[in-house]
């Protein structure tokens, strides 16, 4: 079945913990409990999303007014009478061009005016009268700042707009916007304006030493002692998603087209990031990723090549593996995770285990194991005032529990993907604080019209990388693999 909201998902979770914890058979119709949990957790993230929050006021509007009144709708570099430089040139932002905007209602004209443009693209003859009354309807309801000058816009072109809308196509289309949560919204995140960053760390401060007594007029100096410092450097690589339209769409295909386009892109962009973090390998060699397509999520175009996403930056697997953190949990008795995994896990992580940590697993570890130990603990648990991470489906010891669909099933006992043996997975345990999100650029979509061949293509583009400014004997992250289920 479906869940509507989160009230369904948290009672229908809670239902199916209950009766796993509570049936003979735990195996028992394995695969309908995985598909379920995954719906449930659809529904879980989906219900958990928080609205954007507008940024700024409506005075911040005024920016968009050019010295005559009128409305600046496109970036452009204008002169402005500074005293005593005299006229200057200034670039001044355009009100459809905007990056940030200023409040929900240019937020909403943004996303109007960005369906509108994709609607006549595709369009052989752009022709919008449902999206054009829309629009007008919105932009009379422009805060008092900067409708004068809205409505001077339009009573330039007989009230018809075009104007502030040109009927002409747009060569490129750019549109930026938050996305879905995944386990990439679990990263601090640090914005980066070079393609390389260096990264200057402290990695042992000073020693203190015994104060001693004076007892001479020329007494010995304090002992001194040495800091010690590094230096790491972040490369800042990037995503792409490309995906072509025929252009002999009608204008209401194209309104759902637009939402439709929009969340595949953006979720495919998602998918390879959150792949990456987990199985990432800048080499290539870790996995067989030549005929690793997890989840028959990827196709079998590009798997292994130097543009396979997971070669993009090195993920938690591969972290734990090159700092020997890891853990066979078969080796507790037993080949599904069980509690006393969980602890020697942690163990594992030295100074790390108190910090703020994360586990991830997949859906069949959630089902063979997490929830069959009497010490999960369900979101119903939490209470309504208890802060849950994006995605998260449960708590063990205190830690989130988030499920990936990326953490595979098709591992091998050693966990590494080799087609071979394809029946372990694993489980991952990190510290959330020694993690970060590297971000130069978020997901962009741009969008060009080839007349040549009468197609739209759609392009979604990030630059960002995951990394840990840690050193490289610092065990932040555990993975548990030979899990079976």
């Amino acid at each position: 079945m479906e869940y509507t909201n989160a009230k369904q998902a948290r009672e229908a979770l809670n239902k199916l913990i209950v009766q796993q914890q509570n049936a003979t058979e735990k195996m028992n119709q394995f695969e309908a409990k995985v598909e379920d949990l995954k719906k449930i957790q659809k529904a879980l993230v989906e219900t958990q999303k928080q609205p954007t929050q507008p940024i700024g006021d409506d005075s911040i509007l005024s920016r968009y007014r050019d010295e005559d009144g009128s409305v600046v709708l496109k970036n452009k570099t204008v002169k402005k009478h500074i005293d005593g430089r005299g006229s200057v040139p200034v670039h001044q932002e355009g009100l459809l061009d905007a990056t940030i905007p200023a409040n929900d209602w240019h937020q909403e004209l943004l996303e109007q005016t960005q369906k509108r443009t994709l609607a006549r693209l595709v369009m052989r003859d752009p022709y919008t009268p449902q999206a054009d009354a829309k629009l007008y309807k919105h932009l009379m309801k422009a805060p008092k700042v900067i409708l004068p000058s809205i409505q001077k816009a339009f009573n330039d072109q007989a009230g018809t707009g075009a104007e502030f809308i040109p009927d002409q196509f747009s060569t490129d289309l750019f549109e930026s916007f938050q996305q879905r949560a995944g386990l990439r919204g679990l990263l601090q995140t640090q914005e980066v304006e070079r393609q390389t960053l260096l990264l200057p760390r402290m990695d042992r401060g000073s020693r203190p030493y015994i104060k001693g007594q004076i007892t001479s007029n020329d007494p010995a100096l304090y002992r001194a002692s040495d800091i010690a410092t590094s230096q790491k450097q972040i490369s800042i690589a990037g995503l792409a998603s490309r995906i072509i339209v025929d252009d002999a769409a009608s204008e209401d295909a194209a309104f759902a087209m637009t939402s439709l386009l929009q969340n595949v892109l953006s979720q495919d962009i998602e998918d390879a990031f959150e792949d990456c973090m987990i199985n990432g390998d800048t080499t290539g060699a870790q996995d067989q990723l030549v005929d690793w397509n997890i989840r028959s999520r990827w196709g079998s175009n590009g798997l292994g090549t130097a543009s396979d996403h997971r070669r993009m930056f090195n993920g938690m697997r591969k972290i734990a593996f090159d700092r020997t953190s890891t853990h066979d949990i078969g080796s507790a008795g037993g080949s599904s995770l069980v509690y006393a995994d969980l602890i020697s896990m942690l163990g594992k992580m030295g100074e790390f285990g108190v910090s703020d940590k994360v586990i991830v697993v997949s859906p069949e570890v959630m089902v063979s194991g997490i929830m069959n130990m009497t010490e999960t603990k369900t979101l119903d648990v939490f209470g309504p005032s208890a802060a849950i991470l994006q995605g998260q489906i449960a708590s063990v010891m205190g830690m989130p529990v988030i499920m990936s669909r990326f953490m595979g099933a098709d591992l091998n006992g050693s966990g590494k993907f080799d087609n071979v043996t394809t029946d372990k997975s694993g489980v991952l345990i990190f510290a959330r604080e020694s993690y970060y999100q590297y971000l130069r650029r978020g997901i962009l979509v741009e969008t060009q019209k080839d007349i040549r061949a009468g197609a739209i293509e759609i392009v979604a583009t990030l630059r960002a990388v995951m990394d840990t400014p840690d050193t490289a004997d610092k065990k932040n992250v555990v993975f548990g693999y030979n899990a079976g289920y």
